[in-house]
């Protein structure tokens, strides 16, 4: 399945989710859910570890949501908490259909297949080939980045640098060393540019790419299913 395929099916059932405020419906997407769960039971250990952040946040928002509905709504106690759970639920299984999605997708399959679709389009607009390799090499040095600056931090740590406890010294001390750093990128990124001229960047627009990921009618197909049967679930239940 493409890439983009996969990505357009989870975000209709996220949003699905989201809009689904009967039991019944709330019911089916739980299910399908599981059901999806139970299948990528191989990821479990991933899921469980990217999803794991967002989990202590959802009493955190329950409780807020509450305050603010009891004390300004006129609901009684049984519908506020009734909006709570059903809120906080569908909050879980967007969280964890889109953590199963993130854990089986790599970022750079979306870019290698939007750069695909593009190529076989083959409309001659540098801005969008500009705006797609900016995206694409965003996310592939954004990790370089963090390693280079978890470097530095241990760096300074060998040289028997006391790190300060509090935040307020914290924080001066990585703005005073924040310039620095972004100097040390923007040379790095002057000679990546260059190197990107010299080897022919935008003497052929739209640029080639390999490997070519292909879009067969198959995933149109898929997509158009999927999105079809969503919302005739939401239209059937409504009847």
């Amino acid at each position: 399945m493409n890439p983009l395929t996969r990505l357009s099916l989870y975000l209709v059932f996220s949003i699905s989710t989201l809009l689904s405020k009967e039991i019944t419906l709330l019911f089916l997407h739980i299910l399908a859910g599981l059901i999806i769960l139970f299948i990528e039971r191989h990821h479990w250990d991933e899921w469980k570890k990217k999803s794991a952040p967002y989990w202590k946040y959802f009493p955190i928002t329950g409780a807020i949501f509450f305050l603010i509905s009891f004390l300004f709504s006129e609901k009684a106690l049984n519908e506020i908490l009734f909006d709570i759970t059903s809120a906080t639920v569908r909050l879980i299984i967007m969280v964890s259909m889109m953590t199963i999605y993130i854990v089986k997708a790599r970022s750079y399959d979306i870019i290698n297949s939007v750069r695909s679709l593009w190529y076989k389009i083959n409309i001659k607009w540098r801005w969008v080939d500009d705006f797609l390799i900016f995206f694409e090499m965003t996310i592939r040095f954004y990790t370089t980045i963090q390693d280079e600056w978890r470097k530095c931090e241990r760096s300074q740590m060998a040289i028997s640098t006391v790190a300060p406890k509090s935040l307020m010294k914290k924080a001066i001390r990585i703005a005073h060393f924040i310039p620095d750093f972004i100097v040390l990128n923007l040379i790095k990124a002057d000679t990546i540019t260059s190197v990107m001229i010299m080897r022919g960047y935008g003497r052929s627009i739209p640029r080639s790419i390999y490997p070519l990921i292909g879009f067969p009618i198959l995933d149109l197909l898929w997509f158009i299913l999927g999105t079809s049967i969503l919302c005739g679930v939401h239209i059937f239940v409504k009847i």
